[in-house]
């Protein structure tokens, strides 16, 4: 089983002092946002990992159909990034649970917020491996 630091805000969670992780499905969803909202190339060292989805909304003149077909194609190829990603992990013998392991990407829905149009509002239903669903939802701003 891998494990990763658990983070809500931006920020680590610590509770009595002790920095708290995530494990199984709650650790894929966190790592489902974590490569949605990573701008891809900002990673010298991976560069391949994250995703064009700011590059394609912010500052982003078309219609918003336009926009929000293409952020679906790039975080669909994000998405299949990861799936690579857990893969060679499997493969260099790290323990990866099923339930930490994209399966399936069930939806992508991408709906601009009526109120406030600079935001998109984003969510992504998904089955681990372990045939667990799970919904990543997440709000990126056009500014």
């Amino acid at each position: 089983m891998s494990f990763d630091l658990k983070i809500r805000s931006g920020d680590f969670v610590i509770t009595q002092s002790k920095l708290q992780t995530v494990v199984d499905s709650e650790k894929l969803i966190q790592d489902i946002l974590k490569m949605c909202l990573t701008t891809a190339g900002s990673n010298p060292i991976h560069p391949w990992y994250g995703s064009f989805l700011s590059r394609t909304i912010i500052g982003n003149p078309e219609q918003s159909s336009v926009v929000i077909q293409m952020s679906k194609t790039q975080l669909k190829n994000s998405l299949e990034n990861l799936k690579t990603l857990q893969t060679m992990q499997i493969k260099s013998f790290q323990r990866v649970t099923p339930d930490e392991q994209l399966g399936a990407i069930l939806d992508i829905s991408i709906v601009r917020n009526k109120i406030d149009l600079r935001f998109f509002d984003i969510k992504i239903k998904a089955l681990t491996k372990g045939s667990k669903p799970i919904t990543s939802a997440f709000r990126v701003s056009t500014i």
